[in-house]
């Protein structure tokens, strides 16, 4: 009797495998966002570095600071093609738009300048001397200034109209990224002091300071209007890291989500309520659900993916992938 009650309990270990696989089979594999194609930059001479991206969504226009040729690279959306060059901007970081749809302000690391660029006559129009290395740099549309990242613990503020340095913001530590809010305010993370600042930058002043919910070592911030949601990329070196989320609007922590190796930039999708998120050091995209507070799901990208933007009106997404001198479009999903 028990050896024929062995007998089944073999024969039916097969099927209830076959079962389990088929049920595994039936789940859709998660894939937060589509590839669709490469876009190669000039090549360089040594090892190619991109930068912080800027996407021009109402001019059809991503902006890729190609700091190894101190080249401002213009890609059309649409066509997915390079129009335009900008050479000699030292070393350029990052971008900044303005009132102007054929005028950016463009960072440059290497001579602590900050050019005004017409990008339709392809001609650098003017140059600001802010001192020391220039780094991330964005438009507040609010207050038409220009705000950048220096080396100096400082954040520099540039009219947009007369062109002219307003007046700097010594910082309490080294900044990182930013976000603005429809209110001109800004989210400012300070790397090395584990926190994230909201400043008013007419008055050039901290108004309120986020520290705890685990942020750790802060690089890339997105701010959700509607759900009215700070989120905060950590990056503590060596290790898997997290997005702390914080509620503005009653000032209270939300919890983190995990996401991977050195994270860097990241870019919010007001249509879909997506957060991106880049992680350099693994090589993929976390892509975060700002409702729900979710991962999403994880895509794979080329070596050294740091810096990313997305359109929140064709829901397109933009990776490069720095090691290979290359510009990834995605599309979500």
């Amino acid at each position: 009797m028990i050896s024929a009650i062995l007998r089944i309990r073999f024969l039916l270990a097969p099927l209830a495998m076959l079962a389990v696989l088929a049920a595994c089979s039936a789940e859709p594999l998660n894939v937060p966002l589509t590839f669709q194609r490469n876009i190669q930059l000039p090549k360089d001479v040594g090892s190619p570095a991109i930068d912080l991206l800027t996407l021009d969504s109402g001019a059809g226009r991503l902006y890729v600071p190609h700091g190894s040729a101190n080249t401002l690279e213009i890609i059309d959306v649409k066509s997915a093609k390079i129009i335009g060059s900008v050479p000699n901007l030292p070393g350029i970081k990052g971008i900044a738009l303005s009132s102007d749809p054929n005028v950016v302000f463009t960072a440059n690391g290497s001579d602590g300048s900050v050019s005004v660029v017409d990008v339709k006559l392809l001609k650098v129009l003017d140059n600001i001397k802010m001192g020391t290395s220039a780094d991330a740099i964005d438009y507040d549309p609010v207050y038409g200034l220009v705000l950048v990242s220096l080396d100096s613990k400082v954040l520099g503020v540039i009219d947009e109209k007369t062109r002219k340095e307003t007046g700097k913001m010594p910082l309490p530590g080294k900044p990182e990224l930013r976000a603005i809010d429809k209110q001109g305010q800004v989210f400012q993370a300070i790397n090395d002091k584990d926190e994230v600042l909201l400043i008013d930058p007419v008055t050039r002043s901290v108004v309120k300071t986020y520290k705890g919910c685990d942020i750790k070592s802060p690089t890339g911030v997105a701010f959700d209007p509607d759900q009215q949601r700070l989120f905060v990329a950590n990056s503590i070196p060596h290790t898997a890291n997290e997005v702390s989320v914080i509620d503005v609007l009653v000032d209270r922590c939300l919890g983190t989500i995990d996401v991977d190796h050195s994270p860097d930039q990241v870019a919010f999708n007001s249509h879909l309520h997506h957060v991106y998120v880049a992680n350099a050091g693994s090589n993929n995209v976390t892509v975060i659900d700002t409702v729900n507070l979710k991962p999403v799901g994880v895509v794979g990208t080329g070596k050294q993916a740091a810096t990313i933007a997305a359109d929140s009106v064709t829901d397109t997404v933009w990776v490069a992938a720095a090691r290979s001198g290359i510009v990834a479009k995605y599309h979500d999903p």
